[in-house]
């Protein structure tokens, strides 16, 4: 993740410069407050949101829409309500 920024359609801007990388087998936890962005952050990883700016790299691949399907065979993504992953 480099230099990630997300705004939701109301102005929010949920995300302001983000950077990560997490190297294979690295365990990592997302932890903070309610609103912090850490679920919008998650749905840039399997490319649900699209970045206002920056971009999202999952093993060697820019997260975009020519190559979701195979972005989200190595991201899984578990909402806490499990009627919001019925769609």
């Amino acid at each position: 993740v480099h230099h990630l920024h997300y705004k939701y359609p109301d102005g929010f801007e949920a995300l302001k410069g983000i950077e990560l990388a997490v190297g294979p087998g690295e365990k990592v936890a997302l932890i903070g407050p309610n609103g912090a962005g850490k679920s919008t952050l998650m749905l840039h990883l399997n490319g649900i949101n699209e970045p206002s700016h920056g971009e999202v790299w999952i093993s060697g691949l820019k997260v975009e829409r020519k190559v979701l399907k195979r972005i989200r065979s190595e991201v899984g993504l578990v909402f806490q309500d499990p009627d919001d992953q019925l769609f």
